[in-house]
């Protein structure tokens, strides 16, 4: 099982493909309360034919551990970039959606060095009102126990062998508290981007289009592109695949080989 000790926690991750000479490999990084393999193992092996695929499982998440009993956004950017470091590389294509798509952004923000280039997907780049009102009582574990119950089953299943059965809903409280806390990015900060950008939003996307979250990063990330895929929700990579493949694709063929180094 490979695992690397990173910034104290004991992070597992599965590669996809050998690296490619010329190329920065990609890092994959899931949304909230699931792992790594549930969130793209319907794309990895194809984005494999090209490039190298690193897909963990965030701290606290599925097979790593998290012995600081932290949850942020900030702390899960940090293990990014350290992990690109400790497998070898200076640089990854860092990929994230929804929460993984905050810890994308964040990692592009904060840790621009080991980002070649940034695809934030169902991300928001700082908490609006509309989170702040939904999103406690959507992961209230008390009510996904009563009307949700198979999504509590579905949680014990991929954590409870490493951190217990009850962690569930421990997850879910740390998980509610981050989104409605950050990331806090102004549109100056975007600006201060430096990196080729992607910035992806399903045109239904219940979380985060009522916002326009997306169209807020890109307005603001000199040089980004936007893609909101029409008829589409929350979950572009896995209710559109192969198109999702051939546009992410189609981008990181065209970062200037001067972000690989």
């Amino acid at each position: 099982m490979p695992t690397l000790k990173i910034r104290g926690a004991e992070l597992y991750f599965d590669t996809y493909g050998e690296p490619v000479r010329g190329r920065d490999p990609i890092l994959l990084i899931h949304g909230s309360y699931i792992t790594g393999s549930v969130d793209w193992s319907g794309v990895a092996p194809r984005l494999a034919q090209e490039f190298q695929v690193i897909v963990p499982d965030c701290r606290g998440h599925g097979r790593s551990d998290d012995p600081a009993g932290r949850y942020s956004f900030r702390e899960m950017a940090a293990d990014a970039a350290a992990l690109i470091r400790a497998l070898g590389h200076k640089q990854a294509h860092v990929i994230g959606h929804s929460n993984g798509g905050n810890v994308a952004l964040v990692t592009l923000m904060e840790h621009p060095d080991v980002v070649a280039s940034c695809i934030p997907q169902a991300a928001n780049a700082y908490v609006s009102a509309d989170l702040v009102e939904r999103i406690p009582k959507k992961l209230d574990p008390e009510r996904v126990r009563v009307e949700d119950p198979s999504l509590m089953m579905e949680m014990i299943e991929l954590h409870s062998a490493r951190h217990g059965v009850d962690y569930w809903a421990t997850l879910l409280r740390r998980t509610a508290a981050e989104i409605v806390s950050e990331p806090n990015y102004t549109a100056l900060d975007l600006a201060r981007v430096q990196r080729p950008t992607l910035v992806i939003e399903g045109e239904h996307d219940a979380t985060n289009a009522p916002a326009a979250h997306g169209r807020f990063m890109a307005q603001h990330i000199q040089g980004s592109q936007l893609w909101i895929p029409v008829g589409i929700g929350h979950n572009v990579h896995t209710e559109a695949p192969g198109e999702w493949c051939e546009r992410v694709l189609e981008f990181l063929r065209a970062v200037p080989a001067v972000q690989r180094h």
